[in-house]
């Protein structure tokens, strides 16, 4: 499975700080204005900053294209989501 992760290509493109396009996007964990945590092929993704908007989100193609002041980039690891009697039980 690392193997596969690392023949993907992951492109991303920060403008000037306000416009910021990732690809290989499988999902977007937590929003707002001030913080954006995707989940891509390759790992979890932060953003923070202000005023932060998607611009443009296609799942489908894996692509995402936000808009805002961006502060921070940082490579993140994302937890699966467990229920609480799954974790307590184990």
């Amino acid at each position: 499975m690392e193997l596969e992760k690392l023949e993907k290509n992951q492109m991303l493109t920060l403008e000037n700080r306000s416009r910021f396009t990732v690809g290989l996007v499988e999902n977007v964990e937590n929003f707002s204005e001030e913080e954006i945590t995707l989940k891509t092929a390759l790992g979890g993704l932060n953003i923070c900053g202000n005023g932060l908007k998607m611009e443009d989100l296609s799942i489908e193609n894996g692509n995402i294209i936000l808009t805002g002041r961006v502060n921070k980039i940082e490579f993140v690891d994302i937890k699966e989501k467990h229920s609480f009697f799954r974790d307590l039980f184990r």
